[in-house]
């Protein structure tokens, strides 16, 4: 192209803004192919009965609904290597590691925000963890106190142009990737626990090194610019953003996909036929979910679709970790049914703008009959 028509064009470009704007937002995203709901779906399953086994071995009740999801999700490398390491070792060693996930000790410092009724009893304090977890001397001291930074906030919405990632409407809100309640409870031991027991010792302390560092969770790279529908589809598990790759050090290329809506509840006791908690988790078939979501000019959202996240400074960029994160616990969160959890009983910490998973609550056992009660 002339380089004087080039100029002539960028300076139009800047004379009407808007009108450019509104122009690139009329047009459908690009997309890329997705991947089934549940990858290795039988592998999956068959790895969830080699558990629920182990639990009648050690004479435990069945596992929940949200290591259900931590199974379905998890890469399956890791799952076998963790379910060896068990039925390995001393049978002291199996019983406590596998009734703390079945007591949830492991999955407190993971959270649905709902409001708490005012006569809710407060939490009981955590109980101390089986000691399974690696440290290593590059992790972050978490500081005394966590405060929210509004300047951080309103640097996000800055590099975001005042704008919605995803539908480009103006007067966005600054939405945590990583939940501000976990960094702020400092609740990092349970989930440390959970990701490495699921996704291995490289995994979790990459991820530690994120959420684990008040100088990046209270950065922009822990922001994304979000509507406010969106914004609260994100916190309850309704959608969630792959991060496919970092094109430069300032775009990552991120996947929309529409989350399914679990008729489980995190805690539910899944000791029944694989063809019930299939049906109940909304995992007997291959497909996403699907919500209407439209774009001011008409455009709908859809899974598949890619965006691109952009930063000026590489030092604002979203943290691809913490991205990639959500993406795994997110898809979690949907499985369990942990962004449904509505009950007094299944209350824990403070109502916050936080998006992933489990707390406590009472336990229930999946059934054909509870499966035709929840459809009804």
């Amino acid at each position: 192209m002339d380089e004087a028509l080039a100029q002539q064009i960028s300076v139009a470009v800047m004379a009407d803004r808007k009108t450019v704007h509104r122009l690139v937002f009329d047009m459908p995203p690009a997309a890329e192919p997705v991947a089934d709901y549940i990858t290795d779906l039988d592998q999956r399953c068959q790895l969830f009965d080699e558990l629920r086994r182990l639990h009648q071995e050690l004479d435990l009740p069945p596992p929940t609904a949200a290591i259900l999801g931590f199974v379905m999700v998890a890469p399956i490398p890791e799952i076998r290597e963790h379910l060896s390491a068990i039925q390995n070792a001393d049978s002291r060693y199996r019983w406590r590691w596998v009734d703390s996930l079945s007591n949830g000790s492991a999955l407190r410092g993971m959270h649905i925000p709902k409001s708490r009724p005012a006569d809710a009893p407060s939490p009981a304090p955590p109980t101390a963890p089986p000691s399974g977890i690696v440290n290593d001397p590059g992790l972050p001291t978490p500081p005394d106190k966590v405060q929210r930074s509004a300047a951080a906030a309103d640097k996000a919405k800055r590099r975001d142009r005042e704008v919605c990632l995803f539908s480009g409407t103006s007067d966005p809100a600054a939405a945590h990737i990583f939940p501000f309640a976990t960094s702020e409870k400092k609740r990092f031991t349970d989930l440390a626990e959970l990701l490495h027991a699921f996704w291995g010792v490289p995994k979790a302390l990459a991820w530690r090194r994120q959420f684990e560092d008040a100088r990046i969770t209270q950065s922009p790279k822990n922001y994304l610019s979000l509507n406010h529908q969106i914004h609260v589809w994100f916190d309850n598990a309704r959608f969630a953003l792959k991060p496919l790759r970092q094109t430069s050090a300032t775009e990552i290329v991120v996947q929309w996909h529409w989350l399914k809506r679990s008729k489980l509840l995190p805690r539910t006791l899944v000791g029944q036929s694989q063809e019930t908690f299939l049906q109940m988790a909304e995992l007997n078939d291959a497909s996403w979910g699907s919500c209407l979501l439209l774009r001011p000019t008409g455009v709908p959202i859809e899974t598949g679709q890619t965006f691109v996240l952009r930063a000026e400074n590489p030092e604002d960029l979203p943290s691809f970790e913490l991205l990639e994160m959500q993406w795994n616990l997110l898809r979690v969160a949907a499985i369990c049914g942990a962004a449904d959890v509505t009950d007094a009983s299944y209350y824990d910490l403070d109502d916050d703008e936080v998006y992933n998973l489990v707390t406590s609550g009472g336990d229930e056992t999946v059934t054909e009959h509870t499966l035709a009660f929840r459809n009804s």
